[in-house]
């Protein structure tokens, strides 16, 4: 097949998911609910992501960030990053290969917040041009 025809139907169904997440049609996900005070429990929910990973869909859910994982108890906590010349971090919206491209050369980490999506294509960009993606504030 032809490069620009994969990127055109893959462009596609992403118009199609971004439009269905705004009319609210995809289905709510649980956030899983993770208790982690010692390096046992660390290896335990380390145990239990291995496990729902075996399920594709739950696997591809991990990796879109479309199943949250909260701490249970205690008071919520949230990652509070500096902003430096080196990471750019984006609120809102859903993150194209487009987006990736135009980060400026200095860009080494794209921080992520609460319900922002990142398409295939702009995670293979970000991982081709060294930019970590990291997820905050969930």
């Amino acid at each position: 097949m032809d490069k620009s025809l994969i990127r055109s139907l893959i462009r596609d169904v992403i118009a199609e998911e971004v439009k269905a997440m705004k009319a609210g049609k995809l289905p709510a996900v649980a956030a899983s609910s993770v208790r982690i005070a010692s390096d046992s429990d660390l290896a335990t929910f380390a145990k239990d992501v291995l496990r729902l990973a075996e399920d594709p869909q739950i696997r591809a859910a991990i990796q879109a960030g479309r199943h949250p994982f909260r701490l249970a108890g205690g008071t919520a906590r949230t990652l509070v990053v500096p902003a430096t010349d080196q990471s750019h971090r984006i609120d809102k919206g859903v993150v194209t290969e487009g987006v990736i491209a135009k980060l400026g050369g200095n860009i080494s980490r794209l921080l992520l917040g609460p319900g922002v999506s990142i398409t295939p294509l702009a995670r293979d960009k970000a991982k081709a041009r060294n930019i970590s993606v990291e997820r905050i504030g969930q």
